[in-house]
């Protein structure tokens, strides 16, 4: 059975619910894997204009917007997701806030800013695309969006060979690594 990024949706909306909180009103911070041309990331990062994206990677690049503007970010993400496979390298740097930048997974190092630093929860500023990747899986954020292909987190019990995704040992997390109140 397939699911769809709005069946998806509807259940992160009924989570926000019982915490009291209406996310297509009220302001809250994602975190994700995938990017705007993915089907399930780019229509889940479309459902609400409430949406800060604040850090998400795919297979070639890091995002990372320490505060972003909800209506400014969501109408340059609604403009990824029309653009025939955009990549984050397409996102406009001018409207990312102060302290984000778009990184390739390529780097052999990504220097971070203080901001970075902070809403990420890193005491070091230098860093591996790897160790960036891990932190956003860690990042202290409302949702977790799942967008993009891959085994990510694990139970805590079981290793990684039993998550059967050799490409993501090295980011992988264990579930109670998880700082976000929904995945």
């Amino acid at each position: 059975m397939a699911i769809t990024a709005r069946g998806a949706w509807e259940a992160v909306k009924r989570h926000f619910r019982e915490m009291d909180r209406d996310i297509q009103k009220e302001a809250f911070s994602a975190v994700g894997i995938g990017d705007m041309s993915g089907d399930v990331f780019g229509n889940g990062m479309l459902l609400s204009p409430q949406t800060k994206l604040i850090a998400a990677f795919d297979h070639r690049d890091i995002f990372i917007d320490p505060d972003p503007d909800p209506k400014t970010s969501f109408a340059e993400r609604e403009r990824m997701f029309k653009l025939e496979r955009s990549s984050w390298q397409d996102y406009d740097p001018s409207i990312i806030s102060k302290g984000g930048g778009i990184f390739s997974r390529a780097a052999k190092s990504i220097k971070l800013s203080a901001e970075a630093c902070a809403m990420l929860g890193l005491t070091q500023e230098e860093t591996t695309p790897n160790e960036l990747m891990r932190a956003i899986l860690k990042a202290p954020a409302d949702l977790l969006w799942f967008g993009g292909i891959g085994t990510y987190i694990r139970a805590p019990q079981e290793n990684n060979a039993e998550a059967g995704d050799r490409a993501n040992d090295s980011i992988r997390i264990t579930a109670s690594d998880l700082r976000v109140k929904v995945v």
